[in-house]
């Protein structure tokens, strides 16, 4: 339903009871380059447009049409400020899709599963936009609330008049479209935005504005979005629009992705709100959860348990508590929890989830690049994940799991993924796979530089590096002195065997293998790449020959595992397994796997007292070899390490110099570590 004029004294009323402080619902904004003469566009649009009309009362969508390949009439209408536009993001070619400030590439990578991970962030602030109409002249007033706290930064408003739909006859340009969802008309504020202070917690900052609506626009579909976006980094703050409905179903636990404990519970928290003060509405519950048979879990709605569906009232200004409730059981795994709510009395709004993750006992993770093909069909990464999975399955290890690359950031943003020791990265043939992500980027950094591993794999990586170099250095960086590779060429000539460089230590009786096509024949690419540095050693190569599509590297930080190809090209199942079985040892060192495990066990105990406040004991067994104790942070970061002599039983660990905290420790002899336990210390 569209909010009423009424909205703004309703939430004035709201802010002083209180119940919106903390953290409003969070609207992704996607806003998309596109061109009614754009081959890909008309092949890729539809795969977004799909997600967004399941979508629509949850997410922001706006359509920037370029002045390129050919002729577009929307364009036309307005070229300097779609062009304003286009600068501003530095497109280079459509389509493309800006996900709340930041390029993801192709529309058709937009899913479901990234939806609901989206729709489970939350703002500092909320933004309400209503809108009258005076003869031909629209009027927008636009107030920013601040429920939250504003992380420091530059922020202004924008703000744009969007056509909901146009509709032609024929294709205006070539590529057949004729449909066009919230197309960019104006900019009410101006492309530049206006520069503005956000309220203090509990206050508002109000914006009136007006457009004409001139005979281009249908008056009925025309409408106001506005958003609020951080100067340096472009980062979306939130949006908001006349269309927004009066619920929000909101995440108030500051982390989503969170590390468990075997034994222990865990639990998250959002609400019900409803925003206005005239009507309630009824609403559905239902509770989705992926994790192994020794966990439990089960939800609370306004103070009731359930483990299934039910259904419940939200009154006018309500505002009911959900909870999530979590028992770690000793598997490791990743445990996934989704809380949906629907309104069977408004079906014209999408149903609203809370999605959250715990993650324990891993130390190996594979993580699928959530993005679309290179052919801009939807991302496909999935499909290859039981090949990584299979893998290390096969070299006897239980303590892995899989996730999305947008999941990976949450746990890296958290901190859970702290126990995580090796990373293997399925690209496939998907874009972008290194570009356009600086966080990701940094965050796979900051994981190598304090100790982690990690293997990659994919068909033009070091092609969409190399192209787009001048644009995203941060991934040249990555790509030269964490993979340590230097790009050759794009699909290598006559490439049809992969084969192991014979004298490597780990990989040299890794069997030949053909390589498959799973992308078509129009679409085979294998890379030539070559060693980057005296740290870097070729592994396999095409046909036996001199064209390198492997590489390793191995410094005193990380070990890092490059595949010019995807694992999925690799044609012969036992060969795959043998790759990933190779990679696991090589990351652990020169032992196998089992003999690994086996000495492990029993090394390292319970810190006692735990929490501790000076100092704690920490008892050891089988010490047959002097090792090194080091204790991370939560974000991985090494904050102590202290030698232990063979034949120690106990460990005294000073704890006055460390700040009150999670911590973890374990115990390594610089090639191998022992499982990793946690320490709490207070003060």
């Amino acid at each position: 339903m569209k909010k009423s004029l009424y909205i703004l004294p309703v939430i004035t009323l709201v802010l002083l009871t209180g119940t919106t402080f903390g953290q409003a619902k969070k609207y992704p904004l996607f806003e998309h380059f596109t061109q009614a003469s754009c081959g890909p566009c008309a092949s890729q649009n539809p795969f977004f447009q799909e997600v967004y009309y399941a979508n629509e009362s949850n997410v922001h969508h706006v359509a920037y049409h370029t002045s390129w390949p050919g002729y577009d009439p929307m364009y036309e209408f307005n070229s300097s400020e779609s062009d304003a536009m286009v600068d501003y993001y530095g497109v280079t070619g459509v389509p493309d899709m800006i996900q709340n400030g930041v390029e993801i590439g192709s529309p058709a990578g937009v899913t479901q599963d990234i939806v609901n991970n989206l729709l489970a962030e939350t703002s500092p602030i909320r933004v309400l936009v209503t809108e009258s109409t005076t003869g031909t002249t629209r009027n927008v007033h636009i107030e920013v609330v601040t429920v939250g706290t504003v992380p420091a930064g530059t922020y202004k408003i924008k703000a744009a008049a969007v056509e909901h739909i146009i509709e032609y006859g024929s294709a205006p340009g070539t590529n057949g479209e004729t449909e066009f969802p919230n197309v960019f008309r104006e900019s009410i504020t101006g492309t530049s935005g206006v520069t503005f202070t956000p309220a203090a917690i509990g206050g508002s900052v109000s914006f009136d504005y007006s457009y004409e609506l001139v005979d281009d626009y249908i008056a009925e579909n025309m409408y106001a979005l506005a958003w609020v976006q951080e100067s340096g980094s472009k980062n979306v703050l939130n949006s908001g629009s006349a269309l927004d409905p009066d619920i929000e179903v909101i995440n108030l636990s500051t982390n989503t992705f969170v590390q468990g404990v075997s034994g222990a519970a865990t639990a998250f928290s959002g609400q019900v709100l409803n925003l206005s003060d005239a009507m309630g509405m009824n609403i559905d519950i239902d509770f989705a959860v992926t994790q192994p048979g020794d966990w439990s879990a089960s939800y609370t709605y306004d103070g009731t348990t359930y483990t299934g569906a039910t259904s419940a009232y939200v009154g006018a200004s309500g505002d009911v508590p959900v909870g999530l409730n979590v028992n770690v059981g000793p598997t490791p795994a990743i445990g996934e929890y989704t809380i949906t709510v629907s309104f069977p009395d408004n079906p014209e709004l999408a149903p609203q989830v809370l999605s959250y993750y715990i993650i324990s006992g891993v130390t190996d993770l594979v993580v699928n690049n959530e993005v679309s093909f290179g052919d801009g069909s939807p991302y496909g990464t999935y499909d290859w994940e039981s090949l990584y999975t299979d893998g290390l399955a096969s070299a006897d290890l239980t303590t892995y799991a899989a996730t999305s690359h947008f999941t990976m950031k949450k746990g890296f943003n958290s901190g859970a993924l702290s126990e995580v020791e090796n990373i293997y990265y399925n690209v496939g043939w998907t874009f972008p796979g290194l570009v356009s992500d600086a966080e990701k980027i940094s965050q796979l950094m900051d994981f190598l530089d304090n100790g982690g591993n990690l293997f990659i794999s994919g068909q033009d990586i070091g092609w969409e590096v190399n192209e787009y170099a001048a644009y995203y250095p941060e991934a040249v960086d990555f790509y030269e002195n964490y993979l340590m590779a230097s790009y050759v060429a794009d699909a290598a000539s006559g490439a049809s065997t992969f084969t192991a460089v014979a004298d490597d230590t780990w990989y040299g009786t890794v069997a030949e293998s053909d390589i498959s096509k799973p992308y078509g024949t129009d679409y085979y690419y294998p890379e030539q790449i070559e060693p980057n540095g005296v740290d870097a050693f070729s592994i396999f190569s095409y046909n036996a020959g001199t064209k390198i599509g492997g590489v390793r590297a191995e410094t005193s930080d990380f070990k890092t595992v490059y595949l010019g190809i995807g694992l999925e090209m690799i044609a012969d199942d036992a060969v795959r397994n043998a790759v990933m079985e190779a990679t696991y040892l090589y990351f652990r060192g020169n032992i196998d796997g089992i003999t690994y495990d086996q000495l492990i066990q029993g090394l390292l105990g319970g810190a006692q007292p735990n929490p501790a406040v000076n100092s704690t004991m920490i008892p050891m067994e089988n010490i047959e070899q002097d090792m090194t104790l080091a204790v991370t942070d939560i974000t991985g970061k090494v904050v102590y390490t202290g030698t232990v002599q063979a034949g120690t039983t106990a460990y005294t660990l000073s704890t006055t110099e460390l700040g009150a905290g999670m911590y973890f420790y374990y115990l390594t002899n610089g090639a191998q570590r022992t499982q990793t336990e946690k320490l709490q210390i207070v003060k």
